[in-house]
């Protein structure tokens, strides 16, 4: 185990993570008062709010300031909210819906901070591909870049190790991952690309395939059935 890993990263950060979180909930407070009412909102602040706080030390250390360390942060911050969910009795497919809800709402305020179309991005994640193959943190991600051919696709990630899905194992969560999954589906929405996907580790596929258009559009992921990838 790296020496800075449980030193703890998120420990030493905890004040910023928490800071995002609670501004993460404060987004989330208009569709789960409108589904729950605002009392029982309150109650599930304090208690997903205590739950990601003692989770934050099990989140597995995949290096730190990259790219992919936030969105890792981001999905155990939403376990606690599924969570939270789950145990006022709904069943999966009402957890989905108000889950997309939360992901839609949530695009609508955070900003994009890069293109990801860019000859820098692009080199970018070509790079990334590269590095991940090496397995420096097995709690992280392995993946290939794909060329697009411009029209179809501009360019495309296959994801044959998934850092999400491999922590939302550990904490036996995996059963939430196709809804976590189409997460990915608002924030093209959201950003103004394409993306399609035939599958999913998340639904039990071998890999993750994910292609971006430039100037594409991408379908609203609820309800799921249409998607391809989408087999809960």
């Amino acid at each position: 185990m790296d020496a800075e890993n449980k030193d703890n990263y998120y420990l030493k950060n905890k004040k910023r993570i928490m800071r995002n979180f609670d501004a993460m909930l404060i987004v989330a407070k208009q569709v789960l008062s409108e589904n729950f009412g605002e009392q029982k909102y309150n109650e599930m602040v304090a208690s997903t709010r205590n739950e990601f706080e003692a989770l934050l030390p099990q989140i597995p250390y995949i290096g730190g300031n990259n790219r992919l360390t936030e969105p890792l942060i981001n999905a155990s911050a939403l376990l606690t909210i599924l969570r939270t969910i789950e145990n006022e009795g709904l069943e999966y497919r009402k957890i989905g819906r108000i889950i997309y809800e939360l992901f839609e709402a949530f695009y609508k305020v955070m900003p994009q901070t890069e293109d990801i179309f860019s000859d820098e991005y692009l080199n970018m994640e070509k790079e990334r591909a590269k590095n991940s193959k090496l397995k420096k943190y097995p709690g992280g991600w392995v993946s290939d870049f794909i060329e697009g051919d411009g029209k179809t696709f501009t360019f495309g990630v296959d994801y044959t190790e998934c850092g999400v899905y491999k922590f939302y194992k550990s904490q036996e969560a995996e059963r939430f991952m196709p809804i976590v999954c189409i997460a990915d589906y608002a924030q093209a929405r959201s950003y103004g690309y394409g993306l399609t996907r035939t599958q999913t580790i998340g639904n039990g596929a071998d890999i993750c395939d994910f292609r971006y258009l430039k100037n594409g559009s991408t379908p609203r992921a609820w309800p799921p059935d249409k998607l391809p990838e989408f087999k809960k």
